[in-house]
């Protein structure tokens, strides 16, 4: 694995990459790059991928409201919570990269399935419905954090607030979808309960947020 240690421009694009990023990760593209990755007929990157993707954009634009107020007013308070929502979206980029290397991994096994023992594939399958779960997890502390930068948000930002709840929102019912989908093809086990149990918290808890801001807009 070739871990990028200078900074130095590519020929092709003449953008630097960022520093530490393995040159097969997501974020090593431009946006126009991964856009046409994602619409190429290749299994990766997905839906998965796009959802925490996505999530990062939410966490960015909560960060720029956070700095914006505390710039505004020095907020103890919301100075921790802007430093919560920079790891949930260090994880998620994290997570994104692992969503395409679980698929291909998969795409591969199944390949080869033939010559693998039944659990060897279930253990990548199991990878592919853990991965999304653990990134929805993550979009729930975030979407826990909009809700207090939102408290302390001026009118002015209300629309860009606004916009990182309905990204969030979208990306854990996405990232929920993908988790549901590899649960299917799991074998009873101990392991498959446990990820449909927490599958089941998280979807209960998204119907809640969403029956509440129903109700606050009563």
């Amino acid at each position: 694995m070739r871990i990028v240690s200078t900074p130095s421009c590519d020929a092709s694009t003449g953008r630097r990459p960022m520093i530490g990023l393995d040159s097969s990760s997501l974020w090593s593209s431009s946006l126009l790059e991964f856009r046409e990755r994602v619409a190429a007929d290749t299994p990766t990157p997905g839906g998965g991928a796009v959802a925490a993707v996505t999530a990062t954009f939410a966490a960015a634009l909560l960060r720029m409201v956070a700095t914006i107020c505390t710039h505004r007013a020095p907020d103890t308070a919301l100075e921790s919570t802007l430093a919560d929502v920079k790891v949930c979206e260090a994880k998620l980029m994290q997570f994104a990269d692992e969503d395409v290397r679980a698929f291909d991994a998969y795409m591969e096994a199944q390949k080869n399935h033939k010559s693998l023992a039944p659990e060897a594939l279930q253990a990548v399958l199991f990878t592919c419905a853990s991965v999304p779960l653990e990134a929805a997890e993550q979009v729930e502390k975030l979407q826990s954090l909009a809700a207090k930068i939102a408290g302390k948000c001026p009118a002015f930002l209300a629309s860009d607030i606004a916009t990182a709840r309905h990204l969030l929102h979208a990306s854990r019912e996405a990232l929920l979808a993908n988790v549901a989908i590899n649960c299917k093809d799991l074998e009873e086990c101990a392991e498959k309960r446990a990820l449909e149990q927490r599958l089941e918290r998280l979807r209960h808890a998204q119907q809640s947020i969403a029956d509440l801001q129903i109700l606050n807009r009563k």
